[in-house]
């Protein structure tokens, strides 16, 4: 089990990358614009850079990672990909910027089946549009609503479900089924 910290939102985690792995990250996904910029100014540290970040930032950054390892072909820059997602879904799935439950202390709360704001948001999604529509959304219909790629509903909706809030029928459409409680859903925003 991972010790899950707590942080404020919008608050950003230092994230440290080799030269190496900036540069993978710069030359060989899709990420742009501000996130893009932050990484490419970010400030050296030893042999490599420091890049703050929060956890929604952290999160479409590990988008385009998996996106452009999924899409590779080149074994090398596809083996760099995934070894560079491993690291940041690991500083992702330790940290939350939700609130903890008071009974117990930061350092001693477990992981568990917890999400992130931004993750909130996408359950949040699927449980109104499934319940308006009364069936689930499409990647298309989640890629509308948020103003995101392709890429990164993709990587979303594998992130929770690898979490245990939803689950996938592989290769069937419109097959998520949430794995949480309304109760435990923030309001959409």
């Amino acid at each position: 089990m991972l010790r899950l910290k707590r942080i404020e939102p919008g608050e950003r985690i230092p994230i440290r990358l080799t030269n190496g792995q900036r540069e993978l990250i710069v030359n060989h996904t899709f990420v742009g614009g501000d996130l893009e910029k932050r990484i490419r100014v970010a400030a050296a540290d030893g042999s490599g850079v420091v890049v703050p970040l929060t956890l929604d930032d952290l999160d479409e950054l590990l988008g385009h990672v998996a996106a452009e390892a999924n899409h590779s072909k080149d074994a090398k820059i596809e083996r760099q990909l995934n070894t560079l997602f491993r690291r940041l879904k690991q500083i992702e799935d330790t940290h939350t910027d939700e609130e903890l439950p008071a009974s117990r202390s930061e350092s001693e709360v477990r992981f568990g089946p917890r999400f992130t704001a931004k993750q909130g948001q996408y359950l949040a999604f699927i449980y109104y549009y499934t319940k308006i529509h009364r069936l689930p959304p499409a990647e298309a219909d989640v890629q509308r609503y948020f103003k995101v790629s392709p890429p990164a509903v993709h990587q979303m909706f594998l992130s929770l479900e690898q979490r245990g809030l939803i689950a996938r029928a592989p290769g069937k459409a419109r097959s998520i089924r949430l794995l949480v409680s309304r109760e435990e859903l923030p309001d959409l925003e």
